[in-house]
């Protein structure tokens, strides 16, 4: 169940308070145990409402689901340095660092149950997808753009020289070789 009303005083008093955007307010939902509240593309600013209701819903629990969150797989220097403990590590958190949200985030034990994300690798199209249950598997665009091809997994999400390993382990050539007849098609 769920209460989209506009935020008043007495109602921040009752559910901690609401987020929105544009000015609007919308209230956190109070969540009994068959209820399921989706979070739908969260970033670093809405992880404190996603903190309050999962704190305040009882721990036999309605699921809270995070979907698309918008934290990137990868550092800058305010998220590296947020990672690290003391002072400067609170100050780069404060600054943008993801590193504080990810830590209550583990606190909170949100685990991904299915996350698919891609980048390019050696100028071609690279997914990575990893289910609850399964190890990260990687997979290249094809050469026509029809269809993708495996080519690894990895335990823990592989990195990009990972990623690159696995595609010169199975003879992958650079996509502008491939394209210019350099380089077996894919």
């Amino acid at each position: 169940s769920s209460d989209d009303n506009t935020a008043t005083n007495d109602d921040e008093e009752i559910n901690g308070g609401g987020f929105g955007m544009f000015g609007e307010s919308v209230n956190l939902p109070t969540l009994t145990d068959n209820d399921m509240c989706v979070f739908l593309q969260p970033n670093q600013e809405v992880a404190e409402f996603v903190d309050k209701l999962s704190t305040q819903t009882s721990p036999s629990t309605p699921l809270i689901a995070l979907l698309n969150p918008q934290w990137r797989q990868v550092d800058d220097a305010l998220d590296s340095a947020s990672k690290s403990g003391g002072v400067f590590g609170a100050f780069a958190s404060f600054l943008g660092g993801k590193g504080s949200v990810l830590r209550r985030l583990d606190e909170l034990q949100y685990k991904p149950t299915f996350t698919l994300e891609g980048y390019v690798c050696k100028g071609g199209n690279i997914r990575l997808i990893k289910r609850f249950d399964s190890d990260w598997v990687v997979f290249a665009e094809n050469d026509s753009g029809e269809q993708y091809v495996k080519v690894g997994s990895l335990a823990e999400r592989p990195t990009y020289q990972d990623v690159e390993k696995m595609l010169d382990d199975k003879g992958v050539g650079y996509k502008y070789a491939r394209d210019l007849g350099m380089a077996p098609k894919l």
